[in-house]
């Protein structure tokens, strides 16, 4: 079962401030206790929990070249799984979650579609670069979510 998690609960504290040469450093809070664990960015859009897990929403506060960064968090708080979704010189809105399924919501950030991403029980195998335009990970074989959507092309007025 998920739900989403109110601000009251889960927060970020602003560690380390972007800069042009690093990301926003952030320390992630619950129920106002500092977990140790740190992640990238700055804002926190949604956290929700999935069984003993919590996905977490987070941009970077950049207005012309926002990302979305999203990280599957164990019982511990420690990464089990992150995805980013942006590209360069494009702007994004989280905007529409939707808790669809035991374990599918839906979203909107950019590419004018709504984002569909799938919470998976366990690791599966997946090729790198396997992802949707837009979506970007670190170099892995595995993952513990996959993240569907087609942006639409770009128009040129």
């Amino acid at each position: 079962m998920m739900r989403r998690l109110p601000p009251s609960n889960v927060s970020l504290l602003l560690e380390t401030p972007s800069s042009e040469k690093t990301l926003a450093r952030s320390k992630i809070i619950i129920d106002g206790r500092d977990t140790g664990r740190v992640v990238n960015g700055e804002i926190l859009e949604a956290a929700v929990q999935w069984a003993n897990h919590h996905l977490l929403f987070i941009t970077d506060n950049t207005p012309f070249e926002e990302y979305l960064r999203i990280y599957l968090l164990d019982a511990q708080w420690r990464i089990v799984d992150c995805a980013a979704l942006g590209a360069m010189y494009s702007t994004g809105v989280f905007s529409d979650l939707e808790l669809v399924r035991p374990n599918t919501l839906h979203f909107r950030f950019f590419g004018g579609i709504t984002w569909t991403l799938e919470l998976l029980d366990h690791d599966v195998i997946s090729l790198p670069f396997s992802d949707p335009r837009g979506v970007s990970r670190l170099f892995s074989f595995r993952k513990r979510f996959r993240i569907y959507g087609e942006p639409l092309p770009d128009i040129e007025a």
